[in-house]
């Protein structure tokens, strides 16, 4: 029985909407396709675009995560422009004004403006 790849076009839709993409999900489209090829991952193939999606997913969820745990008051500009990179990369897009990384950077913003000033 040949199994079917989904279209990586369909992954990064999926992706692209915040449906996480799993270790798993990107290990079963890499041994269909080992399955239908005879070989290993194609470059630039369904199998690799489902994993660089994964890994884009769980790079973000780890900086965010990172972020999160701190403190609120301890939440710097860095912070906020890091997890911003992150979420575009595992968006496809910049985030939007709903994101996490636009209430990290309002964090940020406050922190910044409540911080008294250095003698």
């Amino acid at each position: 029985m040949e199994s079917e790849l989904p279209p990586k076009e369909r992954l990064v839709a999926e992706s692209t909407e915040g449906h996480p993409i799993t270790q798993a999900k990107a290990s079963s489209i890499a041994q269909a396709e080992h399955d239908m090829t005879g070989r290993g991952p194609i470059k630039g193939g369904t199998a690799a675009t489902a994993q660089s999606l994964h890994d884009r997913q769980h790079n973000f969820f780890e900086v965010a995560g990172d972020v999160a745990r701190k403190p609120s008051e301890k939440v710097t500009k860095e912070d906020a422009a890091k997890v911003q990179h992150f979420e575009a990369r595992a968006l496809g897009h910049t985030p939007g004004k709903d994101s996490f990384s636009a209430e990290v950077q309002a964090i940020a913003d406050h922190n910044v403006q409540t911080r008294p000033a250095d003698k």
